[in-house]
This record gives C-alpha cells, sequence and structure tokens, in this order.
C-alpha cells in the first residue's frame, strides 16, 4: 500500500515543471498618496505542468495580477496568500495554466529616492544655508585677500599674440 502510494505522488510530481521567476521588478500603487508608485523586486518559483512552455503566459498573468494589490498589502502575509490564490486562479481562467503552487522567495521594496525629495528633506531639516545674494558675493570677493586660482573669465582681457612680433622667438631651435 506504502509503495503504491509513493508511486503516485511520484508520479504527480514527474508532470510538474518548475519555473523560477527572478528579479522580477514592477511599479505599483502604494496607498500613501494619489498616484504614488513604488518599485518592487519579486522571486518566486511556479509549480504546475508545462511552465517552462507557457512561461509568458506566467509573467503575463504575473504582470496582471501583481498590479492589482498595493505595496502595503502584498508585504503582509494576508495579503501575500491572496496573491498567489488570485494569481493561480486568473493564470487557470484567462490562460488555461494547470498551476500546482506559487512559492514566493523574496518580495522587496525598492526606495528611488528623487533628486527633488532629497532637497526638500534637506530643506526641511534646515541643514544648509541659503544661498548669499550675488552683490554680497562680489563684495566677498573683493575685501578678501586670497590668492585666485581659477579667475573670474569676464573680468581676463584676453587676445591673441602674434608671435611673428616677438623678436628672436624660435631661434633656440634652430
Amino acid at each position: 500500500m506504502k509503495k503504491l502510494f509513493l508511486i503516485m505522488i511520484f508520479s504527480a510530481f514527474a508532470f510538474c515543471d518548475v519555473l523560477r521567476v527572478s528579479d522580477f521588478q514592477t511599479d505599483i500603487y502604494s496607498k500613501s498618496g494619489a498616484n504614488i508608485t513604488k518599485k518592487i523586486n519579486l522571486n518566486l518559483e511556479v509549480v504546475g505542468r508545462d511552465m517552462n512552455d507557457n512561461e509568458s503566459y506566467v509573467l503575463d498573468a504575473l504582470n496582471i495580477i501583481i498590479g492589482s494589490f498595493y505595496v502595503e498589502d502584498i508585504l503582509t502575509s494576508m495579503g501575500k496568500e491572496k496573491f498567489k490564490e488570485t494569481f493561480i486562479k486568473y493564470a487557470a481562467k484567462k490562460h488555461t495554466l494547470d498551476i500546482d503552487d506559487v512559492l514566493i522567495l523574496n518580495i522587496k521594496v525598492i526606495n528611488n529616492l528623487e533628486l527633488n525629495e532629497i532637497i526638500n528633506a534637506i530643506k526641511s531639516q534646515n541643514l544648509c544655508q541659503s544661498p548669499l545674494p550675488q552683490d554680497a558675493l562680489e563684495n566677498r570677493r573683493k575685501k578678501t585677500n586670497e590668492i585666485v586660482i581659477a579667475p573670474d573669465s569676464n573680468t581676463i582681457n584676453q587676445r591673441p599674440i602674434d608671435l611673428n612680433s616677438i623678436q628672436g622667438f624660435g631661434k633656440d631651435f634652430e
């Protein structure tokens, strides 16, 4: 009896393929504000019949279903279970895929800070000084006795030099 049971289990798994989806990245909406999206990175394994042959259908179903969840919901255990259930049902109904199980290996939110967000955060913490007006900068330059390594290009009067007018120029190379 045990041998018959083991043969049935192994034969059921013999027809199953495992499709590994690595580094799947997409933007999904967040509850934190209107029209705010966050990028997530997802690694999962899809176990079912003919998964490797139907990889594009699996990815299509994954794209559609993951877009219907909020970031905050998909990070909870109940949200993950709901995602798995919805994914399996949608793939079976839309693409007639026979998915036995979905294993979520990793989900993480990728924080891409925009430059404006960083600047606003610095300004809100008063970590930078306000810029000096242009006339204050010029007065400061005039008052200091610093050595100017790179002078202001507006104050330099440059004109080409006629090397033929210089007597004896290049005679040492003859």
